[in-house]
């Protein structure tokens, strides 16, 4: 709740145009290994404050539950060391990375996606301010 949600929404849906929605089909980019590690190297995950362990458990609910089911059944769940390899290395260019991945599954992405800072951000609060 503390490291997801705030972008992500309880419910998964995202922020239109700004953060994608999980719903049913998060489980998607475990089919290439490069949407495996993606799911690790966005920077939500990179730099949140949970350890190797808790990201692995929560990647893996997340994969269970915003699915699709039958994806989410065949996949590998995440270790604490698989996320430790991957977080290690975040990514730089996480909207092209998410086109391309989007592309090899045979989707399209729904609109650009935009940094957005959780409400109550630092950076949100000093632009406010001015």
């Amino acid at each position: 709740m503390l490291h997801c949600q705030g972008c992500h929404r309880p419910d998964g849906s995202g922020v239109p145009g700004a953060v994608p929605d999980l719903r049913g089909s998060l489980a998607r980019f475990l089919e290439l290994p490069r949407g495996r590690a993606f799911l690790v190297q966005v920077p939500g995950s990179a730099s949140s404050r949970l350890s190797h362990a808790e990201l692995a458990a929560v990647l893996n609910w997340m994969v269970v539950r915003f699915g699709p089911a039958a994806d989410a059944r065949a996949a590998v769940p995440y270790t604490a060391e698989e996320v430790a390899r991957l977080r290690a290395h975040p990514l730089v260019d996480v909207a092209g990375a998410r086109r391309a991945l989007l592309a090899r599954l045979g989707k399209t992405p729904e609109a650009p996606v935009r940094p957005v800072r959780p409400a109550g951000s630092p950076e949100e609060l000093t632009a406010h301010s001015n």
